[in-house]
C-alpha cells in the first residue's frame, strides 16, 4: 500500500504524551538516516561547490543584467551594493567593465561560455547528489537525469537570484518615488538601496526562494508545498541566527592576523557549510516526514530484543515500542486472555505487532512466546503461507495489523528490514529442513 493510499485511512487521535512521542520519533529517524546518509560530508561537498562555482554564477548573472542596464542603468550600482559583501574575496568591478566595453564577439568567448557553464554546474551536481542520497530509498532516477538535474538546479539559482534582485531594484525605485516622500522620513534604511537592512533581506530572500525550490523539485518525491515552505523558513532562520552570531562573537581582526587576506573565504566558508547542515537536516525532516510510517514501522521491526543490554538498545525500544502514530480505526485490533486470534491453516493476509499484553502460538514444533514488541507471522505472509499455529491470547493484548502489501512494500523500501525477514525466512526453512530430514 502506497504512502498515500495509508494516510487515507482514519488515525487514531493522538494524546499530547503521544504527540511529544511521535516528534521525538521523527528527530530520531531524522538524526539516524543523516549520519547513515553521511551528509556532514555533503555539506562539506555543497560548501565546496558554492565556492567554486561562485565566479561562474556571478558571471552568469552579470551577463544577464547587462542586457537590463540599457534600459536602468541604475541596476548596477544596486547589485555592486550586494557585491560588496564578498568584495575581498572577488572583486567584479574589473568583470563589468569588461563586459560592458566588449563589443566583438570571438570564438574564444564561445569557449569560455562553455567553460562558465560547466563550471557552475558544480553547486547543482553537488546539492543534486546529495538530494539523492536523502531520498534515494523512494527514487527510481537514473545518473543522467541527476545531471539534467544539476543544471536545473543551477538554471533555478540564477533566474532566483536575478529575478529578486530584479524585483527589490524596482521596487526600491518605485519607494525612492516622490509618492513615498512621507515614509522615507521615517523609514530611510528601507529605501536605501546600500542600506545594510534592505541587502541582508533581499539576500535571505534569494536563500529562502532557492531552498523552497530545491526541496519541491530536486528531492523528486512531490513533498506537500506546506512541508517545503515550513522547512526552508527553518534553514533560512537557522542561517540567519549563525551568521548573526558569528558577526556577534567572532574577531575577525584575529583571523586576518592568522590567516591574511583568505580570513575572508574561511569565514565565509563556515557560513555556508552551517547552511548547508540546516539545509540538509531539514530535507532529511521532509523525507521522514513525507515516509514517516513506512520508517516507523521499519525501525520497529529493526527493534533489539529485551535481551540485548546498552543504553542505546534500551533507549530505541522505549521510543519506538508504543508506535500509537500507525493505529488507524482499521488495523487496531484488541484480544481479552484466552481468546483465539488465528487458527493453524488460516491463509496469513496479515502480520501482527503485540504492542500490549502475551500471546503464544501453538505450534508442532511446540509453544512460541510472544510478548510486547514482536512480529507474528511475517514469514507465512510474506512466503503467502498459511499460520503456521494457533495464535492464544495470554493476558488481553492489543495489535496493530499489517496486510501483506504493507509489509511488503517496507521490504522493497527497507534493506535492513528486508534482511532481517530473509533471515528469519532462512531459519525457517532450515529447521524445517531439519525435521524432515
Amino acid at each position: 500500500m502506497s504512502e498515500k493510499a495509508h494516510l487515507k485511512k482514519k488515525k487514531i487521535k493522538l494524546k499530547r504524551s503521544q504527540k511529544l512521542t511521535k516528534f521525538g520519533q521523527k528527530i530520531y529517524l531524522c538524526c539516524s538516516n543523516f549520519q547513515n546518509n553521511t551528509l556532514w560530508e555533503s555539506a562539506c561537498s555543497c560548501s565546496f561547490g558554492f565556492i567554486f562555482s561562485l565566479v561562474p554564477l556571478i558571471l552568469i548573472i552579470l551577463t544577464i543584467l547587462v542586457g537590463i542596464i540599457r534600459v536602468s542603468p541604475g541596476i548596477i550600482n544596486y547589485f555592486l551594493s550586494f557585491a560588496s559583501s564578498i568584495e575581498s574575496v572577488i572583486d567584479i568591478n574589473p568583470v563589468i567593465n569588461n563586459i560592458l566595453n566588449s563589443k566583438n564577439f570571438h570564438f574564444v568567448d564561445i569557449f569560455l561560455a562553455v567553460w562558465i557553464l560547466w563550471m557552475a554546474r558544480k553547486l547543482g551536481l553537488s546539492v543534486t547528489l546529495a538530494m539523492t542520497r536523502i531520498f534515494k530509498a523512494a527514487l527510481k532516477r537514473k545518473n543522467i537525469f541527476n545531471q539534467l538535474f544539476a543544471f536545473l538546479t543551477e538554471f533555478l539559482i540564477i533566474v532566483v537570484i536575478t529575478s529578486v534582485i530584479i524585483i527589490s531594484f524596482s521596487i526600491n525605485q518605485l519607494a525612492s518615488s516622490d509618492v513615498f516622500e512621507p515614509i522615507r522620513e521615517y523609514l530611510p534604511d528601507i529605501v536605501n538601496q546600500n542600506s545594510h537592512i534592505i541587502i541582508s533581506l533581499v539576500m535571505y530572500a534569494i536563500f529562502f526562494i532557492c531552498t523552497f525550490f530545491i526541496y519541491r523539485v530536486t528531492s523528486g518525491t512531490k513533498p506537500p508545498v506546506s512541508l517545503c515552505f515550513f522547512y526552508a523558513i527553518l534553514s533560512t532562520t537557522g542561517f540567519f541566527v549563525i551568521s548573526f552570531l558569528i558577526n556577534k562573537f567572532m574577531n575577525l581582526t584575529n583571523y586576518n592576523i592568522v590567516y591574511g587576506t583568505i580570513s575572508t573565504i574561511v569565514i565565509l566558508m563556515m557560513r555556508i557549510y552551517f547552511f548547508f547542515l540546516f539545509f540538509l537536516f531539514n530535507a532529511q525532516m521532509i523525507y521522514v516526514s513525507q515516509f514517516f510510517d513506512t520508517l516507523l514501522l521499519s525501525e520497529i521491526y529493526l527493534l533489539p530484543s529485551q535481551e540485548t543490554k546498552g543504553w542505546l538498545s534500551s533507549f530505541q525500544r522505549m521510543m519506538f515500542i508504543n508506535p500509537a502514530a500507525l493505529r488507524t480505526t482499521d488495523n487496531t485490533k484488541s484480544y481479552n486472555a484466552s481468546d483465539i486470534i488465528f487458527h493453524k491453516g488460516d491463509k496469513a493476509d496479515y502480520v501482527y505487532y503485540l504492542y500490549k499484553g502475551e500471546m503464544t502460538e501453538e505450534t508442532e514444533q511446540g509453544i512460541i512466546h510472544h510478548e510486547k514488541g514482536d512480529f507474528i507471522g511475517e514469514v507465512s505472509c510474506i512466503t503467502n503461507q498459511t499460520y503456521t499455529g494457533d495464535g492464544v491470547a495470554v493476558t488481553a493484548c492489543k495489535f496493530i495489523v499489517f496486510s501483506q502489501e504493507e509489509f511488503q512494500e517496507l521490504m522493497q523500501k527497507s534493506p535492513k528490514a528486508a534482511a532481517k525477514a530473509i533471515s528469519k525466512i532462512s531459519e525457517a526453512t532450515a529447521s524445517l529442513y531439519d525435521e524432515n530430514k
